[in-house]
């Protein structure tokens, strides 16, 4: 920002790649924002296809009430780095995220605003509409994830589902205490919603701001490309992904100032170890017989687990 221009109350951004198809409806959703002066972020994450030639041109013709930011990567970054980019780009601390296959209600960020003012939540999130791939309603199974639930901190360290990400807003507070996210590809919802839910900072607006589009996103793409594999592929990477999440869970735990007695740190480590000694049975080496020694019976039966799942082609 400049000297002498206001912080504004939030900054909406949007995150793009290869989604020329539906970004021109996705980035008009944040442009007609109906609130109080926001700042406006569209990043793109070096698309191959037409999606930034379109973005560029909305945001030469928009002339509207808030400040429009839009830019691209030089090359592709992956998502969590590009991520980190948009934070240190963002001029406010409440930040109201959305992908380029997804629609805004035109009050979603009037709504995330006067929520965060009444609570100072670190994490906001609602409800959303959904559309299957055909057109059609969607399942809706996002209400399944914990937080629609409840905000229990050891069912939220071991979780991995806990909202829906296209409907998040978060402060820049869990990147500033906790820091970035894993260089691999861990879904960052996973690990802020495990922040916010230590700092007893989440708070549930039960209206649908989102349009979200399911089975289309970043994420979901990598989920299909997973389904693609064969059994013991899937597998592999299934566990090297909750490996990651709950490795970093931990190191959170630690900054947030856990005992290593407390009962979330010592569920985080022993289901880290159950993970660990499932991708041993995909991945054998001495430190799997280290782990199976150490602790026979359970890793044992542990390792039989998988076995059972992988003849079943689970």
């Amino acid at each position: 920002m400049h000297d002498g221009e206001v912080t504004p109350a939030a900054t909406f951004i949007l995150l793009s790649y290869n989604q020329e198809s539906s970004i021109r409806a996705s980035m008009e959703s944040v442009l007609t924002q109906d609130c109080e002066p926001i700042e406006i972020i569209v990043s793109d994450d070096a698309s191959t296809d037409g999606t930034f030639t379109i973005i560029k041109q909305l945001a030469q013709e928009y002339a509207g009430p808030h400040r429009v930011i839009a830019r691209q990567n030089d090359v592709n970054i992956g998502t969590n780095r590009h991520i980190e980019r948009a934070i240190e780009l963002s001029s406010a601390d409440l930040m109201i995220w959305t992908a380029g296959d997804d629609i805004n209600a035109t009050y979603r960020a009037k709504r995330i605003i006067e929520a965060f003012r009444q609570t100072q939540a670190k994490l906001l999130f609602s409800n959303a509409i959904t559309i299957s791939s055909d057109g059609t309603a969607g399942s809706d199974a996002y209400r399944r994830a914990l937080f629609y639930r409840e905000y229990s901190r050891q069912e939220a360290a071991l979780s991995f589902e806990l909202y829906l990400g296209a409907t998040a807003a978060w402060h820049k507070d869990l990147y500033r205490k906790y820091g970035g996210f894993p260089p691999e590809r861990a879904y960052e919802d996973l690990i802020l919603g495990f922040r916010a839910v230590l700092e007893q900072g989440v708070h549930y607006i039960n209206e649908k701001l989102v349009t979200y589009q399911e089975g289309v996103g970043i994420s979901s793409q990598l989920a299909k490309h997973v389904s693609k594999l064969g059994n013991r592929e899937r597998r592999t990477a299934i566990l090297h992904s909750q490996i990651k999440v709950l490795e970093q869970r931990l190191r959170d735990a630690k900054v947030f100032g856990l005992a290593a007695d407390d009962p979330v740190q010592v569920a985080i480590v022993t289901q880290l170890e159950t993970l660990q000694v499932r991708l041993d049975y995909y991945t054998w080496s001495a430190d799997s017989r280290r782990r199976l020694l150490a602790r026979p019976l359970r890793h044992g039966n542990a390792l039989l687990a998988e076995a059972i799942r992988d003849l079943r082609k689970r």
